[in-house]
């Protein structure tokens, strides 16, 4: 296994168009699992299987958003909620990723939540005091 310290600027992997499915939760530390691995940003752009690892994760400052119905402007539903409660709560489902942005102990993605027959926009806001890893079989 190969782990690699994500670079906020030019990281080495994107999960764009990746499907995640799964959060395992040890502790402060989480590992999410995308159905199909990720995506090399350096050219020949392979794509290896793994998950990423996210240590000292802030549960309190650590959220999902959940805002109905997709794909138009104007005025929306939603629903805000803590990351540990989305993690209990939704068991079974499909997030595609359709963009990722990286900062300081800061990771958040935005896409499209599938689960139990609803579809809606989401947002994954991660907050780590620790490193993210891209972890591959490589």
């Amino acid at each position: 296994m190969k782990r690699t310290i994500r670079d906020n600027i030019n990281p080495e992997y994107s999960l764009h168009d990746m499907t995640v499915i799964a959060f395992d939760v040890t502790d402060n530390n989480i590992i999410m699992r995308t159905q199909s691995g990720m995506v090399e940003t350096i050219a020949p752009y392979g794509q290896p299987d793994g998950f990423i690892e996210f240590n000292n994760v802030q549960w309190n400052f650590s959220f999902v958003y959940l805002l109905g119905v997709t794909g138009n402007v104007g005025t929306f539903t939603g629903e805000k909620m803590f990351l540990k409660d989305f993690i209990e709560r939704y068991k079974q489902f499909g997030f595609s990723i359709m963009d990722e942005t990286y900062g300081y102990n800061m990771t958040k993605y935005s896409g499209y939540l599938l689960s139990n027959r609803q579809h809606c926009e989401c947002i994954i806001e991660i907050y780590h005091e620790g490193d993210m890893f891209f972890v591959t079989n490589e």
